[in-house]
């Protein structure tokens, strides 16, 4: 009899698990999103620190050092939030984290430049420390610009953003690196590709509307080098004035 019993149970829960998968489908099939229009004119835009982290060299990894650098990044950025909570005065409220392959996107609140440095300068140097598995690690190019952003849902049912304010903080990675690479150039004619790579890791781009240069000067002793890149311009024409920290320790 309990045999029976058992059979019955599991045939009464297949039922119904087979009855979910067809409600499910037949939401999915006729499932109707809202108009468009209706969606973009109901999100407000947000203003946020938009901070966008690239582990540099992370092309050249293999699959299994790319998924060990991501966990690592992971691990030393919460440590940085933890250590950062401590101090009442400079505490950033982060929200979201929006994984970009070789790095991530960090949307914190709208807050103070000096915040907003605060936490920046000491997530910049420290990951070059960090051994990564059978590789060389030449650490963090970092880039960070208030700007507004919309939030959504994504396929995954994530919270994520779009907008200006995203756009800017990849331009500022990029045109940044390629300005700096294009003045290292200059300076030294004879420098070999390797050379360059090195001269730019572990640099902290800002756009230069974050914050003013007496209070970078503050946190001088966190960076050796700080140079003013007068209209960095990306792939798109757009001019920038940015900040940039190097060697941040």
């Amino acid at each position: 009899m309990n045999q029976i019993k058992n059979i019955e149970d599991k045939v009464s829960k297949r039922k119904q698990q087979i009855k979910k998968m067809k409600e499910s489908f037949t939401e999915m099939v006729t499932y109707q999103p809202l108009p468009v229009s209706k969606i973009v004119g109901n999100v407000p835009e947000e203003t946020k620190l938009i901070i966008l982290v690239d582990i540099v060299g992370f092309s050249k990894f293999t699959s299994r050092q790319q998924l060990y650098a991501v966990y690592l990044l992971q691990h030393y950025i919460l440590k940085k939030l933890v250590k950062n909570t401590l101090n009442f005065e400079k505490k950033l409220r982060v929200t979201n984290f929006i994984p970009t392959g070789d790095g991530c996107y960090i949307i914190a609140d709208n807050c103070k430049p000096e915040v907003a440095l605060h936490f920046l300068v000491s997530l910049t140097g420290g990951f070059q420390y960090v051994k990564i598995e059978d590789c060389q690690n030449n650490g963090l190019r970092v880039a960070a610009t208030f700007g507004k952003c919309i939030p959504f849902f994504d396929l995954a049912r994530k919270k994520n953003f779009v907008g200006e304010g995203m756009n800017e903080a990849s331009r500022i990675l990029s045109g940044g690196q390629k300005y700096m690479e294009e003045i290292f150039i200059k300076e030294h004619p004879q420098a070999k590709e390797a050379d360059i790579k090195v001269f730019s890791k572990n640099s902290l781009f800002l756009a230069k509307s974050l914050c003013e240069k007496q209070l970078l000067e503050d946190y001088q002793e966190c960076y050796e080098k700080l140079y003013e890149l007068e209209e960095v311009t990306d792939k798109h024409g757009k001019k920038r004035d940015v900040w940039c920290l190097q060697h941040v320790l």
